[in-house]
């Protein structure tokens, strides 16, 4: 991946976190700019799948994302209420993550998607 394409999708990154979702008129549009980056599928997926989750968990499972990363969009799915964060009161901090009503309403379309891959791009592990 070149510096140039890199610089682009931080770009597009920032531009989707800082943008308002209601202003796009598009609902493809709106629903992208909430879970269409790279990381935010799978973190939805992780703590439908497995409830609850530390953020050491979710950063366990989520194959090569950064902590500073994983706090941003962590961030953006509490904005926009697709996700509930828990801390409580101890040393050291505990912060657990789980899918709010909004973020569990996306489980049957996580479960198509997924049947969809599976039938038009089924997995080939490398020898």
């Amino acid at each position: 991946m070149t510096q140039k394409t890199i610089n682009k999708l931080a770009e597009n990154l920032n531009r989707l976190i800082n943008e308002e979702i209601h202003q796009l008129e598009s609902p493809v549009e709106r629903a992208m700019a909430l879970v269409g980056d790279k990381y935010s599928f799978q973190i939805i997926q992780i703590l439908s799948h497995f409830g609850r989750q530390r953020f050491v968990e979710l950063e366990a499972q989520v194959t090569g994302i950064s902590p500073r990363t994983l706090s941003a969009r962590l961030k953006h799915l509490e904005r926009y209420g697709l996700i509930l964060r828990q801390q409580y009161p101890t040393i050291p901090p505990k912060v657990e993550y789980e899918l709010t009503d909004k973020g569990q309403a996306m489980k049957p379309i996580l479960e198509a998607l997924e049947s969809w891959a599976n039938e038009w791009f089924p997995y080939v592990p490398t020898r």
